[in-house]
């Protein structure tokens, strides 16, 4: 499991936002905006934290308060280029089980594609991401993501509206599906026709009177209603 952590961080490393990438379409909003939300992504690429660093935003991890002209970056799951300095091993020396071992640490984001490449090939310990399997699991900075992951309750249980986008509801995954159930905030529901009727379903059984939003179509479609919801002019 670590040798498949490691490449699939190194192909998830190699995505830039294009031209006309939504998040930089989000970013640059952002700009033009005094707004004081949060961001939160569950995937592992860099496509968000680039999008901002593109629009002139500098994102911001693990800070307890945000400076001006900076926007809070939560990552529950991680991302592929976040390095744990806790523990290190040459890749060929060290063997263990994905699952069952967890280092902790300083927390390094390697964004130059040299020394990330140095560190995939020649570390035996993956960077700091989430397994892909039920439990979430990570061996890598392991409470740094239990960090973040409360963090992402606290920004979730504070916030006034929230946006989900592109999420299959997993109740299962309570570290995002539970905060998303207790927060007084109001959903808008992004993923698509084929799971919102899922949304619909899931928010009338676990928010019982909650005026929650569920569209039928993609982010591009809804990025103007995603915007608006979450006060992003």
């Amino acid at each position: 499991m670590p040798v498949l952590q490691r490449a699939m961080a190194a192909y998830f490393f190699n995505f830039t936002p294009g031209p006309h990438n939504l998040y930089l379409r989000l970013a640059r909003r952002l700009t033009a905006t005094a707004w004081a939300g949060a961001l939160a992504t569950l995937n592992y690429e860099r496509l968000l934290e680039l999008s901002l660093l593109q629009a002139g935003v500098q994102p911001v991890v693990n800070t307890p308060s945000v400076p001006p002209h900076k926007t809070e970056l939560c990552l529950p799951h991680g991302c592929c280029h976040f390095f744990c300095e806790g523990a290190r091993g040459m890749s060929g020396a060290v063997s263990f089980s994905g699952t069952d071992v967890t280092t902790d640490g300083d927390i390094s984001a390697i964004s130059d594609p040299r020394q990330f490449g140095a560190r995939i090939s020649g570390d035996a310990f993956p960077p700091v991401m989430s397994y892909f399997e039920p439990n979430k699991k990570t061996t890598a900075g392991a409470s740094f993501i239990s960090a973040q992951r409360a963090r992402f309750a606290s920004l979730v249980g504070a916030a006034a509206n929230v946006a989900v986008v592109g999420v299959k509801v997993r109740p299962g995954d309570i570290h995002v599906w539970g905060p998303l159930a207790s927060t007084s905030a109001r959903l808008f529901y992004c993923a698509g026709a084929s799971v919102a009727g899922t949304f619909r379903d899931w928010s009338r059984s676990a928010r019982v009177g909650k005026q929650d939003i569920a569209v039928d179509t993609y982010f591009a479609e809804a990025f103007d209603g995603i915007c608006s919801h979450v006060g992003i002019s």
